[in-house]
């Protein structure tokens, strides 16, 4: 039921409204003057005040104010008997409804109600309407932030380099995978950097050429390409890009690439070259070594008869003893090409690496090359055994280690270190040397390289590949890493076995 607060000062006018209004209907409560009034109107709160203007102490205006402050969705209907323009101008700023003059007709009345009562509905309609409005709202926002967040999430945690730039080339994405792969910070970047210093001269403007032509993938797109782009300090980066345009209805807002990170590929490829090569070269070697073998042992024996037949003419054993000199120094290489192509039988056991070490090392330091050499080991002392031949490992260890001690020249650190890495027992022959030039770095192992030249004491280039040979027999592999001008590190890697 309709509530409505009548408030006038004349009791005879109030009760006659009063009977009226409760004749058609409504809840009707009264009050004489507008402090009983306002304190009325707090407990009940009706929908409707019907107010006389002018009253004594608080008149009809300020309890219009007041109760409009209170509940600003009351309609309130003024009344007066003494009304002017001014006033009612004052009543209608304040929001009244409507401003009615005694006497009231009850059909002026009547209709009044209905209008405030209508209004009322509008105004309870709308504030329905708002509050079902501010909830979507409020929904729509709640999902595009999840939206947002999920793909900022995408982005950022993509194990490929997401870059992202407005036209003309300013980055403005750039997650941590990119950050990882090129060295640089997002804060240095975005909004700071153009996408063409991150590549080498004129790749970006050939990638936008690409982009931009319908052979690559159709027009906008570029497909998973091979490139290179620069790191922070300088190094190319060999990568997968995978691109497209950004548009905004038809025109180019910019575009955004995929970065596949090929370095580690590379290196497997290279790895798996090598092994192929050198697998190659083995039988090979193993071959012509066999087919040197027995001519050559003819050739000793002879010689070495020949020596105890002119064993009184000097000049003869001279010649005689040149020639058992050289053959057994081809001997030696064969037998080494042999290694190299483990054409002799593996006799493994379980063994502790770190044992094998130092086994190693306690025979090598004392020797004159290690003089102005420090050597320093750091083994983790909870390694598991190996399955391994002693013998042919510490052979490997002990070529690394005189390697590394002659490319420091009398002066510098080696360090060997072991440790476990996903199932693998890992050895690090690191020194302070002069390091390995990248335009060598593949041909380390393979047979008969050397970079030393004769005058140096060297051999004929077998160490490395017989020790690469080993290894490969162990199921193991070494690997190199090397800065020149900063020393080299060569890593034996053994699997446990149980």
């Amino acid at each position: 039921m309709t509530k409505i607060l009548l408030v006038d000062d004349e009791a005879g006018i109030l009760n006659l409204l009063k009977m009226s209004l409760e004749l058609d209907g409504y809840d009707v409560f009264t009050a004489e003057n507008g402090y009983s009034a306002l304190t009325l109107f707090q407990q009940e709160t009706p929908d409707i005040a019907i107010i006389d203007a002018r009253m004594p102490g608080m008149d009809g205006i300020e309890l219009l104010g007041k109760i409009k402050s209170l509940k600003p969705e009351t309609e309130v209907i003024m009344i007066t008997g003494h009304g002017d323009m001014d006033m009612a101008v004052e009543c209608l700023r304040k929001e009244a409804s409507n401003f009615l003059t005694k006497p009231v007709s009850e059909e002026l009345l009547s209709l009044s109600i209905k209008r405030s009562l209508e209004k009322l509905g509008l105004k309870r309609k709308l504030k329905k309407y708002t509050k079902n409005l501010e909830i979507l709202v409020r929904e729509a926002n709640d999902e595009l932030e999840r939206a947002y967040k999920f793909r900022e999430n995408l982005i950022e945690n993509s194990p490929d380099a997401i870059v992202s730039v407005k036209k003309g080339g300013e980055i403005v994405i750039f997650n941590s995978a990119a950050e990882r792969l090129l060295g640089y910070s997002k804060e240095t970047v975005v909004g700071a950097m153009n996408i063409v210093n991150l590549y080498p001269p004129g790749v970006a403007k050939q990638i936008m050429k690409d982009l931009r032509s319908e052979d690559f993938g159709g027009k906008g797109v570029l497909q998973k390409r091979e490139v290179e782009i620069l790191h922070k300090d300088g190094r190319p980066i060999p990568v997968y890009i995978s691109a497209s345009i950004l548009y905004e209805g038809s025109k180019e807002s910019g575009s955004v690439g995929i970065f596949t990170d090929l370095t580690e590929k590379k290196k497997l490829e290279k790895q798996l070259i090598r092994s192929e090569k050198l697998s190659a070269l083995g039988q090979l070697s193993a071959g012509i070594a066999h087919e040197i073998n027995q001519p050559l042992t003819g050739v000793l024996t002879f010689a070495s008869l020949l020596l105890k037949k002119f064993r009184d003419d000097e000049q003869t054993r001279k010649d005689l003893g040149v020639i058992v000199s050289e053959t057994q120094r081809i001997r030696n290489i064969v037998h080494g090409v042999l290694d190299f192509a483990r054409e002799t039988p593996i006799k493994k056991k379980p063994c502790s690496i770190n044992e094998v070490i130092e086994k190693t090392l306690e025979i090598i330091v004392h020797q004159e090359r290690f003089l102005g050499i420090h050597v320093t080991t750091d083994l983790e002392s909870t390694l598991p055994s190996v399955l391994i031949d002693e013998n042919l490992m510490r052979q490997v260890f002990m070529n690394l280690a005189l390697n590394a001690v002659d490319s420091m020249k009398g002066k510098g650190t080696l360090t060997v270190r072991t440790r476990l890495m996903n199932n693998l027992v890992e050895v690090d022959f690191c020194d302070t040397g002069a390091g390995i030039s990248e335009d060598i770095m593949e041909n380390i192992f393979d047979p008969f390289f050397s970079t030393k030249t004769s005058s140096e004491g060297s051999g004929v280039g077998l160490g490395l590949s017989v020790s690469y040979g080993i290894v490969r027999n162990h199921d193991g592999e070494i690997i190199v890493a090397s800065v020149p001008g900063q020393g080299a590190t060569f890593t034996v890697r053994i699997p446990v076995r149980n």
